[in-house]
């Protein structure tokens, strides 16, 4: 299992459409995928509310071990459904709900709120890769550096560095020269970035607007579909690709 973290301090970054696209791509691929949410606004309980998918308010079905984690999302799921929405609102037990994920996931990808809080920085002691989204302003490119800060106390705190790579999101369909200097600047600060950037797209805003993935999107409900595929394809191969390149990284510095 790959737990893979959203994480940005600022809210609006796009972490929630990113984390989501992400999902479906990786569904599309028979994975199976519990999206956790720590966010008290609920974006991704709503979205799966109205497709009746599998929901678990942590609230509603305290867990008080992993292995009891595991025996309530594997009731949630059933037989047939390969993505379970977590929303967790106890900062307590969120490490036996991702111990849980882990016995039937393959992925568990989490979605925090937007502000620095103690749910975000568990979770990062956890991840195998934090996405840090943010658009390509001046703005939200000083607040990435805020993020890394948090991340990198978290990598004091527990002795484990943590992964991570900054996502650029809400782009210009065509990459800008102010998106372009913001790369060179944050590069040239050894900040690593993903080579994919999440383009602005209709597509990626229907998928809250009509409650569906990707895949189930049409060119009759929106527009630009097939760009929005190819950037979103794009994306989850980064992904797939950075998480197999940490983990031999991390294989090899064992040995």
């Amino acid at each position: 299992m790959a737990l893979i973290l959203l994480a940005n301090t600022k809210g609006g970054s796009g972490k929630t459409t990113a984390a989501l696209v992400l999902a479906g791509e990786l569904l599309t691929h028979n994975a199976r995928i519990v999206l956790l949410e720590g966010d008290p606004n609920r974006p991704l309980v709503s979205w799966a509310e109205t497709r009746g998918a599998a929901i678990i308010e942590t609230s509603k079905h305290r867990a008080k071990s992993a292995d009891e984690a595991r025996k309530i999302i594997e009731e949630a799921a059933g037989d047939t459904e390969r993505l379970v929405v977590i929303h967790d609102d106890d900062q307590e037990g969120v490490f036996e709900w991702i111990e849980g994920a882990s016995a039937w996931a393959h992925f568990v990808i989490a979605d925090p709120e937007g502000s620095p809080n103690e749910w975000l920085t568990d979770v990062a002691s956890q991840a195998d890769l934090v996405l840090i989204p943010f658009a390509p302003s001046a703005l939200d490119a000083r607040q990435v550096s805020r993020t890394v800060q948090v991340l990198n106390k978290v990598s004091k705190r527990t002795g484990r560095a943590v992964n991570y790579r900054l996502l650029l999101t809400r782009a210009n369909p065509i990459a800008t020269r102010d998106e372009r200097e913001i790369r060179q600047s944050l590069e040239k600060n050894g900040l690593s970035l993903l080579t994919c950037t999440l383009r602005e797209r209709p597509a990626y805003r229907g998928l809250f607007k009509l409650d569906a993935t990707m895949e189930e999107l049409s060119p009759e409900t929106v527009n630009g579909l097939d760009g929005a595929r190819k950037n979103a394809a794009e994306f989850a191969r980064e992904i797939l690709d950075t998480l197999k390149a940490n983990a031999t990284a991390d294989s090899e510095a064992a040995q």
